[in-house]
Parts: structure tokens; sequence; C-alpha cells
């Protein structure tokens, strides 16, 4: 997935591709993250899907090629929330931190599948290509995360003294705590301010 920092974060996704391969997308997912990558087969995936194993084939040649469009399609999602985000808040840096936090926050509760695609996808980064789609979304968002905080900085919004890199990389592994502390049924993740409350603890003044 090609992605660029902020700068570049107004920019609308790609119009979604016909109905058919949305929900292709939409029920695979829910297949993944319901039996994992090994587990799943092709012929499980078309069946979820109502479609033949050959049509399946039509939209992704292998399994991987389906598995990865769906870290894409949900990368995507979760970009375009920060796209409405930054579009609203862009002169206000802690603003735009504060709404990405309960964003992501929100995302995680509403989109269990999701989220247990994403973690699969975190706990088996030694694959090569998962590894390579992981690393485009996680340097997306810290590069992103960087920017505002350095903005937030000048504004004297966040204290002076804070490294504004090793900063944007707590803060985007606060998304990655969520899907440990959701599968562990923590009682913090029924906090809606769990994220903003972890970012004001060494951020915002």
């Amino acid at each position: 997935m090609q992605m660029k920092a902020v700068s570049a974060v107004e920019e609308e996704s790609e119009p979604r591709r016909g109905p058919r391969y949305q929900h292709i997308i939409a029920s695979s997912i829910e297949v993944f993250s319901r039996t994992n990558y090994e587990k799943a087969t092709t012929a499980m995936l078309a069946k979820e899907a109502g479609v033949a194993e050959g049509t399946l084939y039509n939209y992704f040649p292998t399994k991987k090629d389906l598995f990865l469009e769906c870290f894409r399609y949900i990368s995507q999602v979760l970009v375009d929330r920060y796209v409405k985000i930054y579009k609203n808040t862009r002169h206000d840096p802690r603003e735009y931190l504060l709404g990405v936090s309960r964003s992501y926050f929100e995302f995680v509760q509403e989109n269990p599948e999701m989220r247990r695609f994403l973690a699969f996808v975190l706990n088996n980064s030694f694959d090569s290509d998962f590894r390579a789609e992981l690393d485009s979304f996680t340097m997306f968002n810290v590069n992103a995360a960087e920017q505002m905080i350095r903005k937030a900085i000048e504004q004297g919004e966040v204290r002076p003294d804070i490294n504004p890199r090793v900063a944007a990389w707590i803060f985007v592994g606060g998304y990655f705590t969520l899907f440990l502390m959701s599968e562990l049924e923590a009682e913090e993740f029924k906090d809606p301010d769990f994220l903003t409350d972890l970012m004001r603890l060494f951020l915002i003044q």
C-alpha cells in the first residue's frame, strides 16, 4: 500500500471496486479473523463469499493476494477516518491527535473481525509480505503523528522536552496495545478515554 505522511492525508482514497469485490473482501476478513490465515482455504473463502472458487481466483490469483488485499482494505478504512479528522483539525494538532486516538478506539470496539485480522498480521510479521504491508501502514501512522506532535510543540501544546519521533512511536504503539487489551477483555478497554489518557501522560501539557 503506497501511503505518504500527513502532508498527503487530505487526499481521498481511490474509489472502491465493485460490490462483489467488496463482498469478497468483507467475508474474507471474517473468515481470516475466525480461522487464521493457515487454516482458511480458498474453498472456505469462496463459500463464505457466496461465489464459485474459480470466481474467487478471477479477483485474486492466490490466497495470499486476497489476504494482503484485506489488510490494505482495513488500512485504508483507517486512513479514510484520519483524513476526515485532519481536514477538520489541521490547524489544531492537539485536537488531531485526540481525534485520531478516539477514532481508533471506536474502530477497535466496533470492528472485532478487523481488529483480530490486524492482530494476526502483527503476530506474523516474520512473513516478508505481511511485514512489508505492516511496515508501510505503521510508518505512515508514525510519520503522521510525528508531524502533528512537532506542530503541537511549536504551538506550545506539547512539552518541549519531548522527542517527537519517540513520542510518535509510543502514540502508535497505543494502537497495538488495544489489540491485546481487547483480546484479554481488560476492564480499561471499556473506558473510551483510555488512549486519550495514555497520550496525556507524556504529551499534552
